[in-house]
This record gives C-alpha cells, structure tokens and sequence, in this order.
C-alpha cells in the first residue's frame, strides 16, 4: 500500500530537525558509583548523573558517596551547569522511615536536582517535607501505561522511568496521553523480570533487589542454557528514533561499572546525540570504530536493542554465555583517556590592586557573577618590593579547585610589600566567595519545625485506633484459582468466604485483531451467580502487567465494572488502581504483593487511594509485619509465590510461540523444577518459586489481625487441592493436625530480608 509522502518517516524526520532548535535538547544521564565516575561522566559530555549515597539505593555493594562526598558532588555539578539525581530507590522498613529526613534534609538545602524514588510512602514523606523537590518514579515501580503515569503524577512525581519493555510505540503514547518527562535506559544491563517484581534473589537467598541486594540468580544456568539472562543493550543506531518518541531523558546503565565505562559509553552518546541535533545533512550513520568500543566495554553476548522494537525473544538472552566480555584494559584505559582529557575547570577572570596603605583587593569574575575580596592593608618596601611577576604567579596557582585563571589584571604601586600568605588568602576566600555566589541559586529550604517533621513522618500505633483486637477477630478466606478447572472443587469447600478468578479466564483473543480481546459476559456471569448464590463473593484477579491500552483494547471490562459483576478487584500494578479509582468502581479493591507496603506510610498512602485490603508483604519478618499497621489486611497462607514477571518467554525461547496460555518448566543447577506460567492474552509469563509458600494458623504473627487468609492455587493438580483445603478447613476448625506431605517454604517469617 502506498503511503503519503507527508508521513514518510524520512519526511517526519527532517520535519522533526527543522524545529529541533527551538526545543529542548534531551538529556544525557550517566551513572556514577563514585566520584571518579562523576567527573569521568562530567567531562565525557553528561548533562546529569544518578548516584546513591550510603542509604536507600538500589546498588548498595556499589561504592557509593558518604554524606559530605554527596555534597562535594553538587557543588562540582552545579558550578559547571550539571544535575544530580540521588537514588532512593528502594523499599524502606518502619525502622528507617525517621532516618529518611535527616538525609535529604542538607542535600535538598544544597540544591539537590532531584530523587529517584521507589515507594510509594517516600513519595508522600518526600512531597510533604521537600515540597520543590522534583521526584522521579524509578523503573522499579515498573510503570507500563498511561493510568500509572496519571495515578503517579497526581501524587507529585514529575518524571517517570517506566519499565524497560516497553516499545518506542507505547513510549509515545504514553507521553501523548499525559504530558509527563520519560526517562529510559538506552544502554547497559537488563533484567529479564520487570524491575520491582522480581522476588527470585529475595525467595533464593535472603538478598532482595527491592531493597538493594540482588544477587542475580538470573545469571545462572538452567536447563543447562543461560534462559533468564537478558544481553545488554545498545540503543545507538536507533537515538534518532528516540528523540523523536518524544524520550526527555536517555538513561545509561551501570553504577557498579567503571570510569572507562562511564567516560567511553557517555563520550559516544554524547557525539550521536549531537550528530543528530546539528548535521545539516540529515544523515544518521554510526561509525564501526565506536560500535566496537561500545561492544567492548562491558557486554554480555553482544549488544541487542531492547525492547523497543521486540516484545521479547532469543534475540533478547544470552543463553550461551551470561558474563561480560573480557576488557582490555589498554584499550580502555585509552577510551578513558580520550574523553576525559579535557580542562573542565571554570574560566575566571581576576583584578588585583595593592597600594601602600590601603587593604588589597582581589576581583574574581565567572560570566554574569563578580565578587571582591577586600585583604590586609599593604605596606610599604624595606627592601625586596613585590613585583606584577611574583603575584601573578600565587594568585594563578587554582590547585585542586574548579577554576583556572584565563586572565588577571594586576595594578600596583611602587615599593610596596605583601607576604605570599595574604596572595594565597586573596585567592582563596575570593573563589570561595564566587563558588557561594553561583551556588546560591536554587538553594530550597526545608521545614523548620523538625521535631513537629519528625513526628509526622512516622505513622506510630496511637494514630490507628481501628486495628482488629484479638476478641473480635475473624479472618474470611480467600481462595484464588487462575485456571477454571479448580472451579468446581473449589466452591465444594463452605469454609471458603471469597473466591478469586483470574480475569484472564474469561477473556477471549479477538483473531485478526492485533492485541485486542474481549470479555465473555455471559461465560462470567455464570461463574458469578453460582458463588452469589452459594453465599460467597467473587473477585476478579487483573493482570500483572498493564500494557498497551488494556483498558480501552479489550472490550467488557467497563461492563465489569458498571454492571458490577464482582465484588472486589485483585490488583497488582499502579495501572489497574487508577483506572479502577477513576472510574468509581464500587467492589472492593484488593492490593496484591507488588504493590508494596513495608512502611505505615506506604499503608496509609494506599488506604488514602481507595484499596481496601493490602496484601501483607513476604519480605518482611514477624516482628516487622507485627509493627505494620493494617486494620484491613490479606494474609498469604498457601501458594507458588511468583519469583518473576516476566516479559521474556521460555517456550518462545526454546522454540516457538505457541499462545496457548500453558506452562513451561525448567530446572536449576540443583534440580529443582520451576514452572513459567503464560499468559499469551497479555503475553508475560509468570516464573513460580519451586515449592509453594506455606503457613499454618498458629504461624501468623502475634499481633498480625488479617481479614482473609489467602490459599492461593495456580499449577496444583485436583488432588493437591484437596489436599491443601482439607487441611485448612480441619484447621479452622480447631483441629490438630500436621501440614500435607508436601515440600514447602516458610518464606521471610524468621529471617526477613536485610
């Protein structure tokens, strides 16, 4: 089919470079594990890095900046027109909310550029004591369509890094339909689950990558191959693509990598990102010598280009080999050297007069900002008088500080007498005073009252007066069956107060029809009136992931909602709770475990957005969940808890696309079997721990008080269900009896995660 010329790509591309001068260049922003990578990352040609401190990062076995390296860090970015971005991208305990100040507070004070933040409770603290501060959603919060940008932005974020599978065209949707800054990864390392639902490292070894530790059990082989380890990605034949996505942000991966890393990756961004904004020529080549230097530096099995033109496929794993290609250290120690060889000290100008008797003075000039320092009085010669040579040789001398003199004009009387002493001083308190002139642009404040701060910042035991006591407790259960094979063992069990159906069983592709689907009303209601009229209520489970316009693409989910054909909603991602919220649905709504609450503030927050029932997170160990304050709260006691969600496909990797909503298995080095469930509707699988979760009535903690208990089934055959229901139902009952003869996990309970 012929297409207009106006909507060729190459005329929307020229088009787009005729307006690019009049708009706002991107921005280019590396990573910095410490402060070598910084100005390594300065001088190659970034215009912001992200870096953590000694708390609340994502990378906490990266070296990292101590508090007064931090500060050191702004001042060198901002004299030289730089941002910094601090990661406080992690879940964070009850026990850590009241550090949370103290630590912004003194870099808010020096101009903090902005906060890359995971939890939703840091979002509220940090919005309330830090109100110009701009806040950042990380690629954690695995944000994947336009409803979660929305839910996020009514809650003071101001940019967004959604989730890396998203493609180049539902990145720009996303930005049409909302308006919001994007920042995305255009290079570096990927995982293969969707940043913050991934519990495989947590569930493994206690090391939680939302809390900074992951270990990286993706990198291990199974099934003999490397099935989970994604290859890194080099976007670098594609920027112009992304600039014109409408991207205000591109991102590159890699605060634990080194100087010659940041120096080489930023130094060639920077060229092809200036490439596109200034030749004349509208030509886009990359040159072979730099994609060899970005093949060299730091990959894993060669480079591929994302996601942003594949939903997912082999092209995307390593498989064979999961480790980094060997660096030849010459060669990269002469990448390092090539962009980083370069003064990016501040050009000042000086004045410098000195007559006998009057106090010296010393003018330092960097463009639009002059400052004068005023010194000793001079005094006249005894002999050996100072000369125009010698002061200009000490006040030249800027050592370690972050200007050169380019020119000083010195005017002296005759016979005069100064010491070397009072020309160091001059200089010194003069570019002392002109680092305080150009810092103090931008400097906020924080609140004042901070013992007032402090208290309101923690959501102690006496704010929460409606907690279930243990005379009135009674805990409902919850049955959850994502396959309607389970349906009719199911509703057998009268002890069962709620049964939860995965929505995706109702849902029928539309054939033909690119992503569209449709809900079965009618397959629905049946299931519907069945548990109404056994007395019980029915909730429906919406997807893990949220893409693609879910709600509008699939035709009858707004029946769901207006002809209220079920009682609650399960939800797992920011998406559904907006478009559920905004669309005053009157069932309740249920917050699965990716919507994180480790902390009374993140509690609070969602309470505050509508969810009635929070699902107790399985990070946390009795004694913290004994601290959460939940008045109306889900307890997990039985289920495969899923490790990953994933956009990967391990039988599209192994072979081929299937659709059929089955599973795949693989095992570990050690043999154990993990099952990888599909759901081709919204094409994501779902990778299950190898044995289920598993607690018995006594195991809940002491001052824990849930309205259900959830029995969660997804691969058990027939008999296992059984066997697990009996066993719950003789439970309740008062009975004394042993948990089934089956492998199972405890989880966090005991130990918890660090």
């Amino acid at each position: 089919m012929s297409r207009a010329v106006n909507d060729s790509p190459y005329f929307i591309y020229v088009k787009f470079k005729q307006d690019m001068r009049e708009t706002k260049k991107i921005e280019l922003l590396s990573p910095a594990g410490d402060m070598e990578c910084m100005t390594a990352a300065f001088k190659a040609g970034a215009d912001a890095v992200y870096l953590g401190g000694n708390k609340f990062g994502a990378r906490a076995y990266a070296s990292n900046f101590s508090s007064e390296e931090l500060l050191c860090a702004l001042d060198h970015a901002h004299l030289r027109g730089k941002k910094i971005y601090l990661t406080v991208n992690t879940l964070l305990k009850n026990n850590e909310i009241e550090e949370l100040y103290d630590y912004i507070s003194p870099l808010y004070e020096n101009g903090l550029d902005g906060v890359i933040v995971q939890d939703i409770g840091v979002i509220d603290i940090l919005s309330e004591f830090f109100p110009d501060l701009s806040l950042h959603a990380s690629t954690q919060m695995a944000i994947t369509d336009s409803e979660g940008v929305m839910l996020l932005k009514s809650l003071g974020i101001s940019r967004v890094v959604p989730a890396r599978e998203l493609s180049i065209k539902e990145i720009k949707d996303i930005i049409g339909k909302t308006g919001m800054e994007l920042e995305c990864f255009i290079h570096g390392a990927l995982c293969y689950s969707y940043s913050g639902k991934c519990l495989f490292s947590s569930f493994v070894g206690g090391r939680s990558g939302n809390r900074g530790r992951c270990a990286q059990p993706c990198r291990l082989p199974y099934d003999n191959k490397y099935l989970l380890s994604a290859r890194d990605i080099c976007t670098i034949e594609i920027i112009p693509e992304l600039i014109l996505a409408g991207i205000s942000s591109f991102k590159i991966e890699g605060r634990m990598k080194s100087r010659e890393y940041v120096a080489g990756v930023t130094g060639i961004y920077r060229k092809y990102i200036d490439k596109f904004y200034n030749d004349q020529d509208n030509e886009y080549v990359v040159d072979k010598g730099d994609m060899q230097i970005l093949t060299q530096m730091y990959t894993r099995s060669g480079h591929c280009q994302g996601y942003y033109h594949l939903r997912n496929g082999k092209e995307l794993i390593t498989l064979n080999k999961p480790s980094y290609n060997t660096v030849d250290p010459l060669a990269a120690a002469k990448v390092y050297e090539k962009y980083t060889d370069i003064n990016d000290k501040l050009p000042v100008k000086g004045i410098f007069t000195a007559f006998a008797g009057q106090p010296l003075t010393f003018t330092v000039e960097y463009k639009e900002y002059s400052v004068t320092y005023s010194g000793q009085t001079v005094d006249e010669a005894d002999n050996n008088p100072v000369n125009e040579e010698n002061i200009r040789k000490h006040l030249s001398k800027s050592g370690d500080s972050d200007y050169y003199f380019e020119d000083i004009d010195i005017y002296i009387g005759d016979n005069i007498f100064m010491p070397v002493s009072a020309l160091k001083k001059a200089r010194r308190e003069a570019l002392k005073e002109l680092t305080g002139e150009i810092l103090n642009n931008g400097i906020s404040e924080s609140e004042n009252n901070y013992s007032i701060n402090k208290d309101r910042m923690f959501i102690k035991k006496d704010k929460i007066t409606s907690l279930n006591s243990k005379d009135n407790w009674k805990m409902n259960i919850n049955c959850y069956i994502n396959k309607l094979y389970m349906f009719n063992t199911v509703i057998e069990y009268d002890f069962i107060d709620v049964i939860t159906i995965d929505i995706n069983e109702f849902t029928e592709v539309l054939t033909g029809e690119e992503h569209r689907s449709y809900v079965d009303i009618n397959k629905l209601k049946s299931r519907y009136d069945k548990i109404r009229c056994s007395g019980r209520k029915m909730y429906l489970s919406f997807p893990d992931i949220i893409r693609n316009d879910y709600f509008s693409r699939v035709e009858g989910i707004d029946k769901i909602l207006s002809a209220e054909l079920s009682d609650g909603c399960v939800i797992d991602n920011y998406e559904s709770l907006y478009y559920l919220i905004k669309n005053g649905y009157k069932g309740r709504i249920l917050s699965d475990i990716h919507l994180y609450a480790l902390n009374n503030r993140s509690v609070n927050i969602y309470k505050n957005l509508g969810v009635d029932i929070i699902t107790y997170p399985l990070e946390l160990n009795s004694g913290e969940l004994n601290d959460l304050l939940i008045d109306n709260g889900e307890m997990i006691l039985y289920g495969y808890m899923p490790m990953m969600i994933s956009a990967g496909c391990i039988k599209k990797t192994t072979g081929k696309c299937v659709k059929d909503n089955g599973i795949s298995y693989f095992k570990d080095r050690y043999n154990n079997t993990f099952a990888a469930v599909r759901n081709c509707n919204e094409c994501y699988n779902t990778i299950l721990n190898c044995v289920p979760h598993m607690i018995s009535l006594k195991e809940i903690p002491k001052k824990v008080r849930p309205v259900l208990g959830r029995i969660h089934f997804t691969i058990e055959d027939l008999s296992s269900i059984v066997k697990v229901l009996d066993y719950y139902r003789d439970s309740l009952s008062g009975k004394e009896i042993s948990k089934p003869d089956i492998d199972f996990t405890k989880g966090h309970l005991k130990r918890g995660v660090e």
